[in-house]
């Protein structure tokens, strides 16, 4: 079976209605949660952003279905920079102890981006 990788992409591509949000750390809204983190596997997501934030949907791939959403996080556009110099920092430390992370030229074109020249 052919690796298919696609992003998240949120029904009609809307923002969430914020009074779906749920904070896990809010007694008040924590009903099930204990306060205690989420943790779920993700491996697909979707950015969408606007002048003054960003939401990050976090999915999973299910086999010949479209992903299901896992998480939705919304952030400011400094958080949003934030997160992504630190992600490229630790890729780069994981890259030198281990060696290149290689991704299937479908991610780049569900993506619409280019891939690095060392990886193209």
């Amino acid at each position: 079976m052919p690796i298919i990788q696609r992003p998240y992409v949120p029904p009609e591509d809307q923002v969430p209605n914020e009074d779906q949000y749920v904070n896990p750390g809010d007694p008040q809204q924590s009903e099930g949660f204990a306060g205690e983190a989420i943790t779920f596997y993700s491996d697909s997501m979707h950015i969408f952003s606007s002048l003054y934030s960003a939401v990050l949907f976090f999915g999973e791939q299910l086999e010949e279905r479209e992903p299901i959403l896992r998480a939705r996080i919304k952030v400011s556009p400094q958080m949003l920079k934030a997160i992504a110099l630190l992600t490229a920092k630790h890729v780069k430390e994981y890259e030198e102890a281990v060696g290149p992370i290689t991704l299937p030229d479908q991610v780049y074109a569900a993506w619409e981006l280019q891939p690095k020249p060392e990886q193209a």
